[in-house]
This record gives structure tokens, C-alpha cells and sequence, in this order.
């Protein structure tokens, strides 16, 4: 059973049946994801819903549900990840991350979660460094980074290897403990 974590507004969690059809829709809406090159199909977004789900099972962290703990629903997942993409020099390494729906941006939410999750990241997992990074136009999570403690790593920015040359978000940016 996954760890379970929480702030007063929030609940990291396992993924349930009931988070799919939220994730989906999350996954297809253009706002949502106007910092990543593409949207997901259904496909897709059950697909992933199933590997994240089982990879945080088996383990001690990784993509938790984030749920709204007032309303009970579904916002989306702010986690740990462990990453590996080839040609990126800081690879691999474990990455903090978040993708909440539109609905929930702007309120803090992503800070919240971010921050507890940072400290069970060195806490206790143990790990000595965690990295984050976004493509470079998506301010409102560089903002996160910077106010959950990350530092500006810009000798490690990338363009990413699995996005096309032409694509608008190719260039990321890197922050990390």
C-alpha cells in the first residue's frame, strides 16, 4: 500500500479507479498541458494512470494522487520520480514534480504538496539531491520550484531529447536542492 501524505489542504495518495476519467480529461484539455508538446489521448492517459499507479505501489514514493481534502476530488499528482533520459547530463536522477488541473492553479496547492513531498524525499527516502525542470516558458512552476527551495541550475538547462526541434517548449529549464 502507498505511503500517504498530507498538508492541511491536501492528500497525497494512492490512485484509485475513480481518479481515470479526471485524468483523462486533464490529460485532453489544451490549457492544461500548454507547457508540454502535446496532449494525451484517453489511451494514453489510461496507460499512464496504470504505471503510476503500480510504480507508486511497489514502492516508497512516486506520483501520488493529489486530492483536494475539503471537496474529496481529484486535482491531479505532485510526486517523486526517478528519471532517466539519455543524453541529459544529470541523468538519472529523482525528479519533483506536479500536474494539476486548471481548476486548482494559482491557490497554492502545488506549493503545499511540493513542499511535504520534498521532505519525505530527504527524509525518508534519504535521497541527497532533487532536481525539477519544465519547459522554459512555464513560469508558474518555476515559481513553485523557487519557493519550495530549489536553486536555478542553468549549467545543467537542456534541450530535451524527446521533443521535436521545432516544438516551443523543447528548452528546459533546471532547478534543484
Amino acid at each position: 500500500m502507498a505511503v500517504e501524505l498530507q498538508t492541511p489542504r491536501v492528500l497525497l495518495r494512492a490512485w484509485r479507479e475513480g481518479d481515470l476519467e479526471p485524468w483523462v480529461a486533464l490529460n485532453s484539455d489544451a490549457e492544461n498541458l500548454r507547457f508540454f508538446p502535446r496532449l494525451y489521448s484517453a489511451e494514453e492517459s489510461r496507460a499512464s494512470h496504470t504505471r503510476i499507479r503500480d510504480l507508486l505501489n511497489e514502492n516508497s514514493f512516486g506520483l501520488w494522487a493529489a486530492e483536494e481534502r475539503s471537496s474529496g476530488q481529484f486535482m491531479g499528482f505532485v510526486g517523486l520520480a526517478r528519471q532517466e533520459i539519455p543524453g541529459v547530463s544529470f541523468m538519472p536522477c529523482h525528479e519533483i514534480g506536479w500536474r494539476l488541473d486548471k481548476k486548482y492553479w494559482g491557490k497554492g496547492y502545488a506549493t503545499e504538496a511540493a513542499q511535504v513531498v520534498l521532505n519525505f524525499g530527504f527524509g525518508e527516502v534519504g535521497l541527497k539531491e532533487i532536481f525539477s525542470f519544465t519547459a522554459a516558458q512555464n513560469l508558474p512552476s518555476i515559481n513553485v520550484m523557487r519557493k519550495i527551495g530549489l536553486h536555478e541550475r542553468p549549467e545543467l538547462n537542456f534541450a530535451h531529447p524527446r521533443i521535436d526541434d521545432a516544438s516551443p517548449v523543447k528548452f528546459h529549464v533546471v532547478y534543484s536542492t
